[in-house]
């Protein structure tokens, strides 16, 4: 190969490698436009997106689930432990995504120890593929039910239960926090992010947490179990983030010239609504039309465009002639999923590069 065709290979490669599934995705559909109907075509690139969704979550198929999605709590069903994302770049070798929370389904489980105000014992198993150094927040969320002393501001207790003490000779309760609340019924919020770290270092992942409430009148913490308003404890992580958006030109039904057009992702229609919990689809799109030729194409101002535009120019008219610019993204943004697994652990994850944001000649 001519050095400075290895060059321009290595340029455009390092820059379009994210890009790159895409691109070939896009110029196959092109190609292939005379071969396939319109519903063929969709079918195949909505086939090429389930893939890459799999791929993303290391996941050969789609998971079996135990617990159905219509059962989980109101908040995680509804979203509203959803993290917010931003506006910063991943990292240039980013293909999975990124995990931005855990949420973990404690069961009511027996009390080693014993106390002077309504209890209960919530035991759970920490996710072994989450690092201390990688939390940020975590949130134990519980549905309190009503009780007659709710005129008050009920004081609730949550302790690390099921710990030796220094002699080993009983079991004890180590308080790690406190939560005053004038909620009469509804979700309480406790933050427990330091606690959660200090397990995740000890590598200890069975752990129960004794929730006392120092104001009620009840026999025991009127925490609810029932389906819709069962406790968890949320993780959230580190954010990958995602890219920014490109301009583009959106096809349209006189448009011939490279454009973006819609394709939207139904994952009930996929028969995945049984594991993704949110979003319930997503628009994908995907670039389509013809190219000005390579002459044209190197007149535009982009850094691919710059590139494209040295080589051109440096070689001879017969290698000019061999240039033929295809239709194909330029920039994406990010899709971020709420899923569960077959552990039945609620995972938030962001998956870079899954949404066509702008479309361009390469």
């Amino acid at each position: 190969m001519h050095p400075r065709v290895l060059v321009f290979f290595i340029l455009v490669t390092t820059t379009n490698l994210l890009s790159f599934e895409w691109e070939v995705m896009g110029a196959c559909a092109n190609c292939a436009n005379g071969d396939l109907s319109v519903t063929e075509l969709t079918n195949a690139r909505i086939e090429y997106v389930k893939q890459q969704i799999l791929k993303k979550l290391r996941l050969n198929r789609k998971p079996t689930v135990a617990v159905p999605v219509n059962s989980l709590p109101m908040p995680v069903a509804l979203g509203q432990t959803l993290s917010a994302g931003s506006d910063k770049p991943p990292e240039f070798d980013d293909y999975y995504g990124r995990t931005e929370q855990k949420i973990i389904f404690p069961v009511e489980g027996e009390c080693l120890t014993t106390g002077r105000y309504p209890f209960i014992c919530l035991q759970f198993e920490l996710p072994p593929d989450v690092e201390p150094e990688e939390v940020t927040v975590v949130e134990l969320w519980f549905y309190k039910e009503r009780d007659p002393l709710d005129e008050y501001n009920q004081t609730f207790v949550i302790s690390e239960a099921a710990h030796w003490d220094s002699q080993q000779q009983f079991k004890k309760t180590k308080p790690i926090a406190i939560k005053e609340t004038d909620i009469g019924e509804g979700w309480v919020r406790v933050e427990l992010a330091w606690a959660v770290r200090v397990w995740l270092e000890g590598r200890e992942r069975l752990h129960t947490l004794h929730v006392a409430c120092r104001t009620c009148q009840l026999r025991r913490a009127p925490l609810s179990f029932h389906e819709k308003h069962r406790p968890f404890l949320v993780l959230y992580t580190k954010y990958a983030g995602k890219r920014r958006r490109g301009r583009t030109l959106e096809c349209g039904a006189t448009t011939s010239e490279c454009c973006r057009e819609p394709l939207y992702v139904s994952f009930k229609e996929l028969g995945w609504d049984d594991w993704i919990i949110r979003p319930s689809g997503y628009h994908a799109y995907f670039c389509k039309g013809t190219c000005a030729p390579i002459s044209a194409v190197s007149q535009a101002d982009s850094y691919h465009h710059n590139i494209i535009r040295k080589y051109f120019y440096s070689v001879s008219n017969e290698r000019k002639a061999e240039f033929k610019p295809c239709c194909a993204p330029t920039t994406f943004s990010s899709l971020q999923l709420l899923y569960m697994d077959s552990n039945n652990t609620v995972t938030q994850k962001t998956l870079p590069n899954m949404v066509v944001e702008s479309c361009g000649c390469m």
